[in-house]
């Protein structure tokens, strides 16, 4: 056996052991949804250390009108931010006055089902407010979907494509 497929059989090796350790920690997904702008699949680190633009993977929420299922959203709201209830749309300020939103708000879902603003002014502690890219997704500003308890963060993407 010569030493390139030798070297190239040891590498496959090292590969395969890294991967079969990182298993029970990353994920991939299958983004199903439009929720996300041009991300097709998302590779999932298993993390509790999450900032605002992450993407994360949600799993165990159940919000109206869906059940259970895995959802993949953008984190732009923080523990201590501020949420802000206008008549067609809702703000989010940083607690530090760094950054801010505004979030068109609809009055159903695109199946017809009534949407409800969300009634919090401050996003609680153990909690994350998510959104998809999309102008008409179903998230956090909906009282039927809620805020994102963090405790069924699954972890972030670290890879999207």
């Amino acid at each position: 056996m010569s030493s390139r497929i030798k070297k190239a059989a040891i590498g496959v090796g090292i590969f395969c052991l890294i991967l079969a350790g990182l298993g029970s920690y990353t994920q991939l997904l299958e983004n199903v949804s439009e929720s996300l702008d041009d991300v097709h699949y998302l590779l999932i680190l298993k993390s509790t250390k999450i900032k605002r633009g992450d993407i994360v993977s949600i799993q165990g929420h159940s919000p109206q009108y869906v059940g259970k299922h895995i959802f993949t959203k953008r984190v732009v709201g923080l523990p201590g931010d501020y949420i802000i209830q206008g008549k067609t749309h809702l703000t989010l300020k940083a607690k530090n006055g760094a950054f801010s939103i505004t979030l068109p708000l609809l009055t159903q879902s695109k199946e017809g089902h009534p949407l409800t603003p969300l009634s919090h002014d401050i996003v609680p502690e153990g909690t994350l407010f998510v959104i998809g890219d999309h102008p008409r997704s179903f998230d956090s500003r909906y009282e039927e979907f809620g805020l994102a308890p963090m405790k069924k963060i699954y972890g972030k993407a670290v890879l999207k494509w």
